[in-house]
């Protein structure tokens, strides 16, 4: 299975005892394109795996993905409980300049083809594409993500920090929106300014929650997607 995550228990261990088989495969994994996947709040890289485990086994038939913690434990003791950034008392976002820091320190060995994000998390996938802190990302995917102005806020602080990007490159990256309509947790007009924001963005609404739907249809809409995007030169 085609998956990875920040905290790799053992790997030089596990690595170790792989036969040359195991080698060849995971060779012949490496050379599919590689996918950032950001969970939610109150989730955990290990959480949003198993939860999306229907759409992640067809996903990863095709693609190299790698899941990410969030650098915010939210519950002591609970590893499966972590955000990207915070609320204050007064209602603005706060820490997502560290976010932004967090996720760059965490993927600088790594080139990514995509980037796939629940809720907090594809807010957050959404807003680094246009940064380009990560410039080899070509399509994002979210699911049940709201507008935050504080995240575009920061990425575009970082797009100008960079002498070879501008928020109109990062805006023409394709993005694949899904909203449920029946998710009572991130309303759809609050992810219709997520694409309006975020540009070059189509909004696929579901019948669901707030979730990241795993039924087949909405799977094969999310690799056509992807498909059609990462297949160009």
């Amino acid at each position: 299975m085609s998956e990875h995550f920040s905290r790799p228990a053992s790997a030089e261990y596990f690595e170790s005892k792989k036969s040359s088989l195991d080698r060849k495969r995971d060779e012949n994994e490496n050379c599919k394109p590689r996918i950032l996947c950001l969970h939610g709040k109150f989730q955990s890289a290990a959480l949003f795996s198993n939860k999306i485990a229907g759409a992640r086994r067809k996903i990863s038939r095709e693609y190299d993905l790698h899941f990410l913690d969030g650098p915010i434990m939210l519950e002591p003791q609970n590893e499966d409980a972590r955000a990207w950034w915070l609320r204050s008392e007064d209602g603005s976002h706060i820490m997502v300049q560290e976010a932004f820091e967090y996720v760059i320190a965490q993927t600088q060995k790594d080139k990514y083809d995509a980037i796939i994000g629940f809720s907090q998390g594809g807010t957050l996938a959404t807003a680094l594409a246009i940064s380009g802190v990560m410039p080899d990302v070509k399509a994002v995917v979210t699911a049940g993500a709201p507008h935050i102005p504080e995240a575009f806020e920061v990425a575009k602080k970082f797009a100008a920090s960079q002498s070879d990007w501008t928020i109109k490159f990062g805006r023409d990256i394709p993005k694949f929106h899904l909203a449920g309509e029946n998710d009572d947790m991130v309303s759809i007009d609050w992810t219709r300014e997520l694409v309006d924001n975020g540009g070059n963005g189509k909004l696929v609404l579901h019948e669901q929650g707030h979730l990241f739907p795993t039924r087949s249809a909405r799977v094969k809409e999310i690799l056509d997607f992807l498909g059609s995007v990462l297949s160009e030169k």
